[in-house]
């Protein structure tokens, strides 16, 4: 058995949070509406989240809690993505049942996973950038799963047991810029385009992801709305799949579709993001994800 496979057993339900605080990157556990700053526990073993990950070792952030005496208020600190700096982000592009186009095609066989950038995401609060060359720059709201254990040729009956949690994530796209050639990579990797956090909350208290609700509001207005059993290509399959081309290692992100509900479904002139849009992305048992969008 690979070392730590039982993780999710083992870990205490929690919510884990990155951030940034007098000029120091630090992590810690969500106590209501403060935060209790772990770091220095660790010090000598792990700066961050993925350091963290990387010893198997996340049972300790929740009883390391314990001895914390005060917290932060929430509004204290500068959030960073939930680990700050993953090795690999995996995407599932069209994977709910709800885009025409797949529906046309029929069911694929196997899922359209592509990969991003860290740098094309900010974090909760941060300020998502409408590129200078598009005008075209949608929003996709995902729940997005977070590797704990790594490996290669995960079976996907076991594949769950190396989600050491999950998160959201707004897949922000540049539209017109997925179709500049071949790929759509450009299109899915523009300079913080995208948005993930706030926190992750362990597998254990999320539960089953198989009927999770998931939500969408621009100013306000709900535009997506759906649920997690649209999905097409289930999250253990995601998992066995991308662990058989690459290893997996903890800290890795996979995102796993987005809900209809999307701009570019809308009828034309469609009314892309532009500077001063505020957006909640919410997750059921998971959290809310708010950011604002301004002119790069």
């Amino acid at each position: 058995m690979i070392p730590g496979l039982k993780l999710n057993r083992l870990i205490n339900a929690m919510k884990s949070v990155s951030f940034h605080r007098d000029n120091r990157d630090r992590f810690g556990v969500i106590d209501g509406e403060d935060v209790l700053d772990v770091t220095d526990v660790f010090a000598n073993r792990a700066l961050d989240l993925r350091d963290i990950l990387d010893a198997g070792i996340l049972d300790e952030v929740a009883k390391a809690s314990g001895q914390v005496s005060a917290g932060l208020s929430l509004d204290e600190i500068d959030y960073a993505l939930p680990v700050p700096l993953p090795r690999k982000i995996f995407c599932a592009g069209r994977n709910y049942r709800a885009y025409h186009e797949v529906m046309e095609d029929g069911t694929p066989d196997y899922p359209s996973v592509f990969a991003r950038f860290p740098n094309s995401f900010v974090p909760h609060k941060g300020v998502i950038l409408k590129p200078t060359v598009s005008e075209q720059l949608d929003f996709e709201n995902e729940l997005t799963a977070i590797i704990g254990v790594g490996g290669r040729h995960i079976e996907e009956a076991n594949a769950l047991n190396h989600v050491a949690g999950y998160t959201i994530a707004n897949e922000g796209s540049v539209r017109d810029w997925q179709s500049k050639g071949s790929q759509n990579l450009p299109g899915k990797n523009f300079y913080h385009s995208g948005s993930m956090g706030p926190w992750m909350v362990t597998a254990d208290e999320v539960g089953d992801i198989g009927n999770i609700r998931i939500i969408t509001r621009r100013n306000g207005k709900v535009l997506q709305d759906g649920t997690t059993d649209m999905m097409i290509t289930s999250l253990p399959f995601l998992i066995s799949h991308i662990s058989n081309f690459t290893e997996l290692e903890p800290g890795d992100y996979i995102l796993t579709g987005s809900p209809g509900g999307s701009i570019i479904e809308s009828e034309e002139p469609k009314p892309w993001l532009k500077s001063g849009d505020r957006l909640e992305f919410e997750i059921e048992r998971v959290g809310i994800l708010e950011n604002s969008v301004a002119n790069e």
